[in-house]
């Protein structure tokens, strides 16, 4: 975890830094159990979280040229949301 970000986190909200990170690990924690159940997560002014799943796969190493099956997996994309977009676009603009 990133010791400066939670240190503005605490100062923004006004909580101690334990119970920051508490707050943190806690939303880790929920983000990782509805992107594991396939659920989006949607802050909003930030972004969705959506989890995709991507079905077993063959592949073929190069190296050996054995084919293999790869399991399924699922991937966590993330969507901006327009308002940090568009703060994103003015900071990369800007230099």
């Amino acid at each position: 975890m990133n010791k400066n970000f939670t240190q503005e986190l605490s100062l923004r909200i006004g909580r101690d830094k334990k119970s920051t990170q508490a707050l943190i690990e806690g939303l880790q924690k929920a983000m990782i159990q509805y992107c594991g159940d396939e659920e989006s997560v949607a802050i909003p002014g930030f972004g969705t979280f959506s989890a995709v799943k991507h079905p077993e796969r063959i592949s073929t190493d190069l190296s050996t040229g054995k084919t293999m099956l790869m399991p399924p997996e699922i991937i966590v994309e993330f969507q901006p949301a327009s308002k940090l977009r568009k703060i994103a676009e003015k900071n990369v603009d800007s230099k």
